[in-house]
């Protein structure tokens, strides 16, 4: 019976139900970019185990029970569910992964804790898991690259923003009209069915009058012979030739007038077809290219491939389609090869291969086409072809070359709009060839004589550049002078241009407090433009020194409204986030704690390993100052755990004991409490304080009397516990001398008092004892060491009455 009764014990108290459970506290976590710690936190530590399969962790936890109040964290992008279940004793924390884990590790950690540390995987470990499988331990990751949507990587001035001055051109559209190519003339010549037989109606004087461009004086006498002549089939020869003098004397209403009559007179002979080719290319010259290019098209169908016109005519609709801008429909007639071209008609069309090239924006290929012809009288003789050899020399970097053409292009040139665009890029072509100080003259000339084109005021900005660049101490009249020709220009681009320079010389001048807010303004007013993403590229290059200039001054709210201002730099990820200290300690220094441990647990997140450490004790110091001891305690544990000889080891156990004497957990922060305090006496006046709480006198006098050997002297606080301590242990004369050092600025002044008055009253001294609980008595307020004193002096009066 005894027996049975020992085996029903035994049995009792080692089944499960009887054993103490462990209970989970608290879950923390900390991401990083490959790795994600969770941290298990235990009134006890339990017995653990993990296993993992496939995307999921199980962590098992034997006789554990959770604690009503814990609380999970929420999924996310890496853990995608988190779910909590039991079975039997055992606790079962199950977690999803997007990814399957490379690995992980589990292991017990100080203070009942338990760390869970897993390698995240990602898309290519699951692409390629043999080789995850073969590389385990190892961070699988897709290998950083530049982000080519940051603005300081697309901006070239990145590296020298003083060579935006020398560096930058403004797109200068030079844009000459197309001129159009008359027949050969007299057109009679190819006139059927006479053709050349038609020149004989025409005198040696006459052609000699054409041959000199005469056309005034040959119109009038081939009007003449006209009027004389009888014949009808000549008259209407001659009356073509008539209009085409006109046509070329530029006469336009003689001219239409005569043409439009044959047109319509003969419309349904080949003379009024060619007549309405001469009426058309008249209206192209004169009138409105786009009409002649309508009209042109109108009458190609009548004219076939074979007939003498049809080389002029498709010269002519190539001309009339490139000054329409017709480019499409330029590109199929120059395709055409069913048409006999004449020499010189072959080289035109040539030329506006080359044309069309450069019309479409295809610069080496217009330098190509241009290049076979560049020794063409033609194309020296064409203003907008001649315009375009010179762009491509331009473009192509033959400066020397291209100086010296737009230097001859000028003669061919009407109009100051132009003359002053090809003199501006004639010294921009000088310029890569000459030093910038031999030619501010000339672009002040261009600026003075043609100051109300586009061309002279980007001479004006030029000649500034020059100006600035030759001498620095010229800053601030370069910044007046931009200011002017912005205010001045109504070109958008030359605005934007004058504007950027002017912020940019505060920027050169180390002003980044003018440059940052003007930059604010100009992004705001130039949404698009060819100096946007510079300027961007600015403000992410002074930002960062601008709120650290405010950090210095302690303008704190002023660092963080530029930040905000600018937040989605930050979001982008264009600044470096190491800059993200600087906003942290600002909003550290201003009291927003919480915002600032944000700040520092994100650096944390993203920092490649290390550097993560530094950012570890600001962001427990602001979770500190915010009052939020708990988690203090947890972010104290994990740098631990992360860097168990790590260089702040020091300071965080100080910042962990300090929250845990805030949170009135007085034993855990004696049993954290290192044996042997260190030698710089910094956890001194927190230990004797904790000695001092926990009625541990002789400690607190040891501590005390060790720290009075570092130079600064013990505080009213301090005295106070040394005196107390001496008094509680017994060592009143030590004590006394102690409580005579407390000031009466001391909150411990009067119990200070008290206890004199009890030790003299000790030692027999009741005079001296009374002297000093009268003196608290005479003090002012209503204290409970007032109290005290005269509740005893009323004793003591009773008593000498008995």
């Amino acid at each position: 019976m005894k027996r049975f009764i020992l085996i029903i014990l035994m049995a009792m108290l080692t089944s499960p139900c009887n054993l103490v459970a462990s209970e989970l506290i608290n879950i923390s976590r900390v991401d990083a970019k490959d790795v994600v710690q969770i941290y298990l936190n235990f009134d006890k530590p339990p017995v653990f185990s993990g296993t993992a399969t496939n995307r999921r962790i199980d962590v098992e936890l034997k006789a554990t029970e959770i604690s009503k109040d814990l609380q999970l964290f929420s999924a996310d992008d890496k853990i995608v569910k988190f779910l909590t279940r039991t079975k039997g004793d055992t606790l079962i924390l199950s977690m999803f992964f997007r990814y399957r884990p490379q690995d992980f590790k589990l292991t017990a950690n100080i203070n009942n804790r338990i760390v869970l540390e897993v390698l995240l995987g990602n898309e290519y470990s699951k692409s390629y898991k043999k080789l995850a499988d073969k590389l385990k331990g190892l961070t699988v990751v897709d290998r950083a690259t530049p982000d080519f949507t940051n603005p300081y990587i697309l901006s070239p001035y990145r590296a020298d923003w003083a060579s935006f001055f020398s560096s930058y051109e403004n797109p200068v559209n030079i844009d000459i009209p197309v001129t159009f190519t008359p027949p050969p003339f007299p057109i009679i010549e190819l006139l059927p069915p006479g053709r050349s037989k038609n020149l004989d109606l025409l005198s040696i004087e006459m052609m000699t009058l054409a041959e000199s461009n005469s056309w005034d004086m040959l119109a009038t006498l081939i009007l003449e012979k006209l009027q004389s002549t009888t014949s009808p089939e000549v008259k209407k020869i001659l009356a073509l030739t008539y209009g085409e003098a006109l046509m070329r004397t530029g006469s336009f209403e003689g001219a239409f007038k005569q043409l439009y009559l044959l047109k319509e007179e003969y419309k349904d002979e080949r003379l009024g077809t060619y007549a309405n080719y001469l009426l058309i290319w008249l209206r192209a010259r004169y009138e409105d290219p786009y009409i002649a290019e309508y009209e042109y098209r109108k009458l190609a169908p009548s004219i076939s491939d074979t007939s003498p016109l049809a080389p002029y005519l498709l010269l002519s609709q190539i001309e009339t389609s490139l000054a329409t801008k017709e480019y499409k429909h330029l590109n199929k007639l120059l395709q055409i090869d069913s048409v006999a071209l004449p020499p010189e008609v072959e080289e035109r069309v040539k030329i506006r291969q080359a044309d069309y090239w450069f019309a479409i924006n295809q610069p080496i290929k217009a330098y190509a086409s241009y290049k076979l012809l560049k020794n063409s009288p033609l194309l020296r003789s064409q203003p907008y072809s001649y315009g375009g050899y010179c762009s491509t020399l331009y473009d192509q970097r033959y400066f020397r070359a291209a100086a010296q053409e737009y230097k001859n292009l000028k003669s061919l040139i009407e109009g100051d709009k132009h003359i002053a665009a090809i003199a501006y890029r004639e010294n921009m072509a000088r310029l890569k060839f000459t030093k910038g100080a031999k030619l501010i003259s000339n672009f002040s000339q261009i600026a003075n004589s043609y100051s109300q084109t586009n061309a002279g005021l980007l001479a004006a900005i030029k000649k500034n550049d020059l100006r600035f660049l030759n001498d620095k101490q010229w800053a601030d009249k370069a910044f007046s002078n931009y200011k002017d020709i912005a205010n001045r220009a109504l070109s958008r681009s030359i605005r934007e241009e004058a504007e950027f320079k002017a912020i940019l010389i505060h920027a050169l001048t180390g002003d980044n407090e003018t440059a940052v807010p003007m930059l604010h303004k100009f992004l705001r007013e130039f949404q698009i433009g060819n100096v946007r993403i510079t300027a961007q590229a600015l403000l992410i290059d002074l930002l960062p020194k601008e709120i650290k200039r405010l950090v210095d001054q302690t303008d704190y709210i002023d660092a963080l409204v530029l930040a905000k201002q600018n937040k989605i730099l930050f979001q982008n990820n264009w600044i470096d986030s190491k800059f993200l200290v600087d906003i942290a300690e600002a909003y550290h220094n201003v009291g927003i704690y919480d915002e600032a441990q944000q700040l520092y647990l994100y650096l944390i997140e993203i920092m490649s390993a290390d550097k993560r450490e530094q950012y570890y004790l600001p962001m427990i110091q602001a979770t500190f100052d915010h009052g939020n001891f708990s988690l203090v305690e947890d972010y104290a544990a994990q740098y631990s755990y992360n860097y168990p000889d790590g260089t702040y080891s020091k300071a965080i156990l100080l910042l962990r004991l300090q929250s845990l004497v805030a949170d009135e957990r007085l034993s855990d922060a004696l049993q954290a409490l290192p044996s042997l305090l260190p030698a710089d006496y910094s956890y001194h006046p927190l230990a004797a304080s904790l000695y001092f709480r926990t009625n541990n006198y002789s400690k607190t006098i040891a501590t005390l009397n060790e720290y009075q050997n570092h130079p600064t002297p013990l505080n009213q606080l301090q005295f106070y516990f040394l005196a107390e301590s001496y008094f509680h242990t017994g060592d009143l004369p030590t004590a006394v001398e102690t409580f005579y050092k407390i000031s009466k600025n001391n909150p411990f002044y009067l119990q200070s008092l008290y206890r004199l008055a009890e030790i003299h009253r000790l030692q027999g001294k009741d005079d001296l004892a009374l002297t000093f609980l009268q003196k608290i008595v005479e003090t002012e307020g209503n204290s409970r060491w007032k109290q005290y004193a005269e509740r005893d002096l009323q004793y003591e009066s009773t008593k000498d009455r008995y």
